[in-house]
């Protein structure tokens, strides 16, 4: 969501996301707040695009797990150790000047930040971002002073009892005028006879050292361009991607960005989830919502696009790899009659899948899960063709060379049910294929020995 100075003001793993102690965090079990701004088109796309950094950064981090959003901010970070970041996007234009610590609180997301972290039960595991294009004020005292003395280990400690029982009076002060659960009501009096309740500094000042100001994200003007060159081409690289669409790409990963942010067939408030950590119940409403508000990396593998280039078999290098092993699949290609030309086209098919592999994977956590799912779509096209070369046959005779022929026509990778995690080509699949065979996942024939059976 958004508000009227061009910020954002609210947001939304699946339900499994869990603390140190293997419960599910509370974040994940509280209720979102009621949007209020989503129609401002311009601002929200700006919003998208901040998330879009993070996102990006998680095709390469393996610290990030996954993003979720509008849950309480505009987008929270789960991160694999348990950890959450809650993110808020205020944009300002460059003609409105600075931050001011009263326009912080005030406008600028430091209340809300404050209340959801107290929602979240100040968890430890639970660490702030106000993310704006705007600069702080530099005066004496102001907000680049405050930015100084957040986090755990802050750069300024002299006058940090003063700023806390400066930021605690504004946040008191902005609770007259807007309905906050977390922060007390008190009677309207001049700023300075304010009187802060007890306990209530000291929540302040925990507050402080899980928050993080950054002024990183650029003006909405450049923001594009800077994520597509600064994030996405590295990433690109680094991933050994070939022939990705960057500026394609990366319109797909915002505009599912905002696709999860408007996800929402109810718009209405939602129960609170406040269960006790040792006694989790989970909402299955609650999990499908917030399915539909995560990006995965799975989710930004699909919506990769890739330009038309003919892709090479082998990828360039001084010397093509070849695949080690290879006698199984000798001997179940002769054993099912596959001539011995085929039978050897089949072999370096499987080299050029292994050089392929080797040199686009990522090197990530997430490239067995990738290959799985991969060889799962490639098994059940070549199980069909098993099937209906069996059928094509009489009983007791060979196969094989029906099913290979089969297979050359059905295994394409546009057939595929879900996309492969980089750019491929159909030799690569049918190389992927006779990998699979030679690692006795399936035969050209009736199962046999054929570790005991010469080539």
């Amino acid at each position: 969501m958004v508000d009227a100075s061009g910020g954002a003001t609210r947001a939304e793993r699946p339900a499994t996301a869990t603390g140190p102690d293997g419960s599910t965090h509370a974040i994940f079990r509280l209720a979102p707040g009621e949007d209020s701004g989503s129609d401002t088109l311009g601002r929200y796309r700006y919003q998208a695009e901040v998330a879009a950094r993070d996102c990006l950064a998680m095709l390469t981090q393996d610290a990030i797990d996954f993003i979720v959003c509008e849950w309480h901010e505009d987008f929270v970070v789960a991160f694999t150790d348990g950890s959450v970041e809650l993110v808020s996007v205020k944009h300002r234009e460059e003609n409105q000047g600075t931050w001011t610590l009263v326009k912080l609180c005030k406008s600028g997301g430091l209340t809300h930040l404050f209340d959801r972290w107290c929602a979240c039960e100040c968890a430890a595991n639970v660490r702030l971002r106000l993310a704006t294009n705007a600069a702080m004020s530099p005066a004496k005292d102001n907000a680049d002073l405050l930015t100084r003395m957040c986090g755990p280990g802050p750069e300024i400690t002299d006058g940090l009892s003063a700023m806390v029982d400066t930021i605690a009076r504004q946040l008191l002060k902005v609770r007259w005028e807007e309905p906050y659960d977390n922060v007390p009501e008190t009677p309207k009096v001049p700023l300075a006879d304010i009187q802060i309740p007890a306990g209530f500094a000291d929540k302040v000042r925990q507050f402080l050292t899980v928050l993080e100001i950054s002024c990183d994200p650029p003006q909405r003007a450049y923001i594009t361009d800077v994520n597509i060159q600064s994030l996405l081409v590295p990433a690109v690289e680094q991933l050994q991607l070939a022939h990705v669409d960057t500026e394609a790409t990366y319109r797909n990963i915002v505009d599912r960005i905002e696709r999860a942010n408007r996800d929402e067939s109810d718009r209405g408030q939602l129960a609170a989830y406040i269960a006790d950590p040792s006694r989790v119940r989970y909402s299955t409403q609650m999990q499908q919502r917030i399915g539909r508000r995560s990006i995965t990396r799975d989710v930004l593998r699909a919506e990769m696009a890739y330009a038309s280039a003919q892709l090479a078999a082998f990828p360039r290098g001084p010397v093509p790899l070849v695949a080690p092993g290879g006698a199984k699949l000798n001997r179940k290609l002769l054993r099912g009659l596959v001539p011995s030309d085929e039978a050897a086209f089949a072999e370096r098919l499987r080299s050029a899948w292994y050089a392929t592999w080797s040199e686009r994977r990522s090197g990530l956590a997430g490239d067995d899960t990738d290959l799985l799912n991969l060889s799962t779509d490639v098994l059940e096209v070549v199980f069909e063709c098993k099937r209906h070369a069996r059928s094509q046959t009489q009983d007791g005779s060979a196969y094989g060379s029906t099913m290979n022929d089969l297979l050359t026509q059905r295994l394409k990778v546009g057939g595929l049910s879900t996309p492969p995690p980089f750019l491929v080509k159909n030799q690569h699949l049918l190389g992927l294929a006779y990998q699979l065979c030679d690692e006795c996942l399936f035969y050209f024939s009736e199962n046999f020995d054929a570790d005991g059976e010469a080539s």
